[in-house]
């Protein structure tokens, strides 16, 4: 994870980054994005160009590179490098990327000992 940033009149500057709710990004992945949506997958070995914007239930698939100042759709699927996009996604997206989310995440929850 990198903020986006820009050199002005001499000076650099880093700008904020959004990252929404239930959002995946994969191994290896570096993002500069500026604002990524809710329920957004991200694949592993990707690289999300400068204030990229990525909207709500969009993925992106492994390995794709997407270029600086790209905006993608909700609902999008993009791949390969340049990113273009391959297909709309349906609308179950969003109830499918929760569950994908809380699952992976209920993995990090403490387990309770055993004996007790």
């Amino acid at each position: 994870m990198r903020p986006p940033y820009k050199t002005y009149r001499g000076n650099f500057n880093y700008y904020p980054m959004k990252i929404g709710d239930h959002v995946h990004i994969g191994a290896s992945t570096v993002v500069e994005a500026a604002t990524i949506g809710n329920h957004v997958e991200i694949g592993k070995n990707c690289v999300i160009g400068k204030f990229t914007i990525i909207k709500d239930c969009a993925k992106i698939d492994d390995n794709s590179i997407v270029p600086p100042n790209t905006v993608i759709p909700a609902l999008a699927r993009f791949g390969g490098s340049p990113a273009q996009f391959i297909e709309e996604l349906p609308e179950s997206t969003l109830e499918n990327v929760e569950i994908h989310t809380k699952g992976y995440y209920s993995r990090f929850q403490p387990q309770e000992p055993a004996g007790n």
